[in-house]
C-alpha cells in the first residue's frame, strides 16, 4: 500500500512538472501576440484620429511581468470495516491526487507622449532610415510612396518640385511615374543605394603647423603613382540614389555629388539617374523629400476619403515593375468590425482596418501587408526606449 502511495506522489510531481513549461510557454506565446496586436491597432486608431481631425496620441506597454505558481497535493486514507454478522465488508484505501497552476500578470503602459516624442513624431525622416530599409529588400514604391513628400528634379538651371498629394494632380502624377521608374531599376537589379565615399585631400602643405592636428583628426599619410606624399581621410558622405554604381566615379566626382547633397537637409535624398545607363531613357536629376511619421498618418488618413489616390501607370520609357497598386495602403472605413482583417480599431463608432478586398488581388493584399508592416517598423524607429519610463503598472487577476 505504501508503494501505491509513492507512485501516486511521483505521478502528481509529474503531472506538476509537465504543466509548468506548457503553461510558461502557452503565456509568453499570448503575451506577444497580446502586444503586436495591441500596437497594430494603436495605429489603426491614429489613422482613425486623423481622418476624423483628432490628436494623435500612443500608449505602448513597457513591461510584463508574470507570475506563475504551480501546486501540487496529495492524499492518503483508508476506510474501516468491521464485520457485521455473517457479512464481512473489505477495507478501502482512498488517494488524492491534483495540480494547479495560477497566473498572476502585472503590465506597465506608458503614454508616449511629451516634448523629446514630439520632436521624433514631427521631424521628417532621414536617409539613414531610408537606408536602411532599403537594404531590407522593401520595394522602393512602397518605401517612397510612404515615406516621400515629393520630388525635385532639375534640369536646364531650373528646380521644379512635385509633391505626392493625390490632390495636386500632376505633381501626383509625376511623382508616382518617376518613383514606378526607381522600382523598375531595383527589379531589373540596376539601382544603386549608397553612400558616397571619397578620400578628402589636406589642403595646406605638409609643413604647416595644423598639420599636426590633420594627423589627430584621422588624416593618414598616403603616396600617388609619382611617390608624392600627401595626407588623406576617408570620408563617408550622403545618401545616393543611382542607375550606376559610384565607385565608377571618380574621387572628385563623388565628392562633388556629396557637396550637392549637403545643400540639402538630410531629409533629402539624392537621385542621379543619368543617360547611357540602365534606364537612362527616363534620366533625372534631383532629390526626394521625406516626411515624418506625423505626415504619413495624415496621408493615408486622408487617402481613405478627402484625398483618394488615382491610378497611375509607369511611364513607356521604364521597364515592368512589380506592383503599382492604386492606394499606397488601402484603409477601409465602415459602421461595423469588417469581416477578414487581422486586426481593426474602433473609432467613436466607426471602425477602421487594412482592406483585404482591396483591387481583388492578391499580390495587392501582399502589397497592403507589406506596407502597414512597414508603418510599424516606422513608428518603432520613432518611439523612444518605453522601458526606461515610469509608467502606470495594472495588474490583471486571473
Amino acid at each position: 500500500m505504501i508503494r501505491h502511495l509513492l507512485y501516486g506522489m511521483i505521478a502528481t510531481m509529474s503531472l506538476t512538472g509537465c504543466l509548468s513549461p506548457l503553461a510558461m510557454h502557452r503565456a509568453v506565446i499570448e503575451y506577444d501576440r497580446t502586444v503586436n496586436a495591441v500596437e497594430a491597432e494603436m495605429l489603426l486608431l491614429n489613422i482613425g484620429r486623423a481622418k476624423q481631425g483628432q490628436p494623435r496620441h500612443f500608449t505602448a506597454i513597457s513591461n510584463v511581468a508574470a507570475t506563475f505558481d504551480f501546486r501540487s497535493n496529495a492524499g492518503f486514507g483508508s476506510q474501516l470495516f468491521a464485520p457485521s454478522g455473517p457479512v464481512f465488508a473489505r477495507n478501502f484505501f482512498l488517494f488524492n491526487l491534483g495540480a494547479t497552476v495560477a497566473e498572476n500578470p502585472t503590465v506597465s503602459i506608458v503614454p508616449v507622449q511629451g516634448e523629446e516624442f514630439t520632436k521624433r513624431i514631427l521631424t521628417p525622416m532621414d536617409e539613414t532610415q531610408l537606408d536602411f530599409l532599403l537594404a531590407q529588400g522593401v520595394e522602393p514604391a512602397i518605401v517612397l510612396r510612404l515615406m516621400g513628400r515629393g520630388l525635385a528634379v532639375e534640369a536646364g538651371g531650373k528646380r521644379t518640385f512635385y509633391l505626392n498629394m493625390p490632390h495636386r494632380t500632376d505633381e501626383y502624377r509625376e511623382f508616382r511615374k518617376r518613383v514606378l521608374h526607381l522600382s523598375a531599376l531595383n527589379l531589373a537589379r540596376h539601382l544603386h543605394v549608397g553612400f558616397l565615399t571619397f578620400e578628402e585631400m589636406w589642403p595646406l602643405s605638409l609643413d604647416h603647423p595644423m598639420t599636426v592636428q590633420a594627423i589627430e583628426k584621422g588624416y593618414q599619410w598616403s603616396q600617388d603613382g609619382e611617390r608624392r606624399v600627401y595626407l588623406s581621410k576617408r570620408i563617408v558622405g550622403r545618401l545616393v540614389i543611382t542607375n550606376y554604381d559610384p565607385t565608377s566615379l571618380t574621387n572628385e566626382e563623388r565628392r562633388s555629388l556629396h557637396l550637392k547633397a549637403e545643400r540639402y537637409p538630410r531629409n533629402y535624398v539624392l537621385v542621379d539617374i543619368r543617360p547611357n545607363y540602365p534606364g537612362g531613357d527616363y534620366s533625372w536629376h534631383g532629390q526626394i523629400k521625406l516626411r515624418s511619421f506625423n505626415a504619413m498618418l495624415e496621408f493615408l488618413a486622408r487617402g481613405i476619403e478627402a484625398e483618394p489616390e488615382f491610378d497611375v501607370p509607369p511611364d513607356p520609357r521604364s521597364g515592368p515593375v512589380l506592383r503599382n497598386p492604386v492606394k499606397t495602403l488601402a484603409i477601409v472605413e465602415s459602421d461595423t468590425r469588417p469581416e477578414g482583417p487581422a486586426f481593426a480599431a474602433e473609432l467613436d463608432g466607426r471602425w477602421y482596418a487594412i482592406d483585404t478586398r482591396a483591387e481583388g488581388q492578391g499580390d495587392v493584399q501582399r502589397w497592403n501587408r507589406e506596407a502597414f508592416e512597414l508603418m510599424s517598423q516606422l513608428y518603432q524607429m520613432t518611439v523612444t526606449d518605453v522601458a526606461k519610463v515610469q509608467g502606470l503598472p495594472i495588474t490583471i487577476a486571473k
